[in-house]
């Protein structure tokens, strides 16, 4: 078990990350349990150990005494463990983490393996996929994209079998509420694609993707033809701000993204320069959302319409195993001077407009 997603272990004991945080790592064992933690430097019996979330969570003390109980067994003699967060840092003695321990070691004697659970959680593990096939089997639609408890609910009132559906080809008879997600689990029992409805599809356009810590949307990528054209918001925020807008306003090209927060992120950019407000309108108009665009006409055969899940399908291979979340980790490694992880995010950002280019291209084949 890895302490750095203990949220998520909590959830299902099966939890295997994606994505391995960055520090020095270590295992120890913990009541019968082996415990997977990481800690960035120790100097002088000082350990110092950095957790994202903005408050002292309860969860951390679990962290804080794997540290303790590691170096314990190398026999070092430690003097205390720093907890370091974006709001500032606390120093916890080994007098503090001796008063916990009991509660501590009940915490881990807690987490005893049970049934395999999916949901939120899922989106962060390796498992997910092999997973969500095996609750599919067993019956389990909700794992189906779309198909939601309360529509397999109405299916039983109506004593209808959704297997028996498919086999039967009786998805058409359906209204628009239940056909889609019906057509999500033909997809996936049959590993077939479905396009549902005819949709037009962009064939002149500049992919285009953003990348976000906190409030601030750092890096907004592109991909024009086969270039990869990044504009990184730095220290010279508003020149390159300008030669993006001036960029785009001049190709005047159709702008692909996957899902709305791209482009809520290039509006917020009107606000914040005024005088490019009427550039960056002309450019938002002439926009599509590729996500709607499956969302509402295309079948596929995964577990999330997720942009890494369908190009992964479409055997688009990631460069780096970053998501969402772990991009801001590594952008406050960045911050405390460690380049190489903004260059994996400036790779992440590239593989983002990539794979939004390979997913589109085969769309039209299906």
């Amino acid at each position: 078990m890895d302490l750095l997603y203990y949220e998520n272990f909590k959830h299902c004991t099966y939890f295997i990350p994606t994505y391995k945080r960055e520090g020095i790592s270590f295992e120890t064992n913990i009541n019968g349990l082996k415990v997977q933690a990481n800690y960035e430097s120790i100097d002088k019996g000082v350990v110092k150990i950095f957790r994202m979330g903005q408050r002292f969570k309860k969860s951390y003390w679990l962290h804080i005494y794997a540290v303790y109980k590691y170096f314990e067994e190398k026999g070092t003699n430690l003097k205390r463990i720093v907890l370091e967060t974006p709001n500032g840092s606390e120093e916890i003695s080994i007098t503090e983490i001796l008063l916990k321990e009991k509660w501590i070691k009940k915490e881990f004697n807690n987490l005893s393996p049970e049934k395999k659970k999916h949901g939120p959680h899922c989106k962060f593990c390796k498992l997910k996929n092999d997973c969500h096939i095996q609750f599919l089997k067993g019956g389990d639609y909700s794992v189906v994209p779309n198909f939601s408890k309360n529509m397999v609910e109405e299916l039983k009132k109506m004593n209808l079998d959704p297997i028996n559906i498919i086999k039967t080809d009786q998805i058409e008879k359906f209204g628009k509420e239940f056909k889609k997600p019906l057509y999500n689990l033909k997809s996936l029992v049959e590993n077939k694609s479905y396009a549902i409805n005819r949709a037009d599809l962009p064939s002149d356009y500049i992919v285009f993707d953003v990348e976000t810590y906190k409030n601030k949307d750092f890096l907004f990528g592109f991909l024009d033809e086969d270039r990869y054209i990044p504009f990184f918001l730095g220290k010279n925020g508003i020149k390159e701000v300008e030669k993006m807008v001036d960029y785009l306003y001049n190709k005047d090209k159709l702008l692909l993204h996957y899902d709305q927060n791209d482009i809520t992120a290039l509006r917020k950019l009107s606000f914040m320069y005024p005088k490019l407000k009427g550039k960056i309108n002309k450019i938002v108009l002439k926009s599509c959302d590729l996500y709607e665009i499956i969302r509402k006409n295309y079948s596929l055969p995964v577990v999330s319409y997720s942009l890494k899940d369908i190009s992964k399908y479409f055997g688009f291979s990631w460069q780096t195993e970053l998501n969402g979340f772990t991009v801001i980790l590594e952008y406050s490694s960045y911050l405390k001077g460690n380049q190489e992880s903004l260059n994996k995010i400036f790779r992440y950002n590239e593989d983002d407009c990539r794979a939004t280019k390979v997913v589109l291209e085969n769309l039209r084949k299906i």
